[in-house]
């Protein structure tokens, strides 16, 4: 009788085991997933961010800023890596930025406002169980517009600032990509107002994928 009791006690202890391995093998796989991925072959970037619905209803020039940076809480997505990492990564994919905007261009006024150059680029937006969307999709504005993306570098006043600023809506000397849509000066001087689209994105807090797409 003893002997079976031992066995018993054997086996629990064993079952017990393994239950924390698969545990621990769960936890791993869901913690392990890469915020930035880099596809060479398809010539496009995914960053892994999060909605901040502060902006659904509050007027906002940034559509991805990293989460640790001084703007993290500016925009409507809080990127999960950093704006130094972006700029290599598209450097990496081959594209050349335009570092052609000063902190000085951006006291100008609107009407003699630079515009960002650099690559062009293309952004898209998926989560989970849905399709993937066009950015211009999830941005609510004053004005109808085309996006032009580009990717304006400025990794020198990244560094300098680190305010986290990976995607801006309108011309930027900070931004590693900005849309040269719009020149400096147009949401300091409230030329146009922009905002996340409640309508299109998910609440508050999803994740999502942004899709950074070299342009053909």
């Amino acid at each position: 009788m003893k002997k079976i009791m031992i066995l018993i006690a054997l086996t629990a202890v064993t079952l017990v085991g393994l239950s924390g391995c698969s545990s621990k093998k769960a936890a791993t796989s869901q913690s392990d997933q890469p915020v930035l991925k880099v596809n060479k072959e398809k010539k496009e970037i995914t960053l892994a961010a999060t909605v901040n619905g502060t902006y659904f209803t509050e007027p906002t020039r940034h559509l991805v800023v990293f989460k640790e940076g001084s703007n993290g809480e500016k925009a409507i997505l809080r990127g999960l890596t950093s704006e130094k990492k972006l700029y290599q990564a598209l450097k990496d994919l081959g594209a050349k930025p335009g570092n052609n905007l000063t902190a000085a261009d951006m006291k100008a006024d609107y009407k003699d406002g630079k515009k960002v150059a650099g690559a062009k680029v293309d952004i898209f937006l998926k989560w989970k169980d849905h399709a993937e969307v066009p950015a211009k999709d999830v941005i609510k504005s004053d004005k109808d517009y085309t996006p032009d993306f580009r990717f304006g570098g400025n990794l020198a006043s990244a560094k300098k600032n680190n305010t986290g600023c990976e995607i801006c809506l309108d011309s930027c000397a900070t931004g590693i990509i900005s849309d040269a849509a719009w020149p400096v000066g147009t949401t300091q001087q409230k030329i146009n107002q922009f905002y996340g689209n409640q309508k299109v994105l998910p609440k508050d807090g999803t994740k999502v994928s942004v899709i950074i797409r070299l342009a053909q």
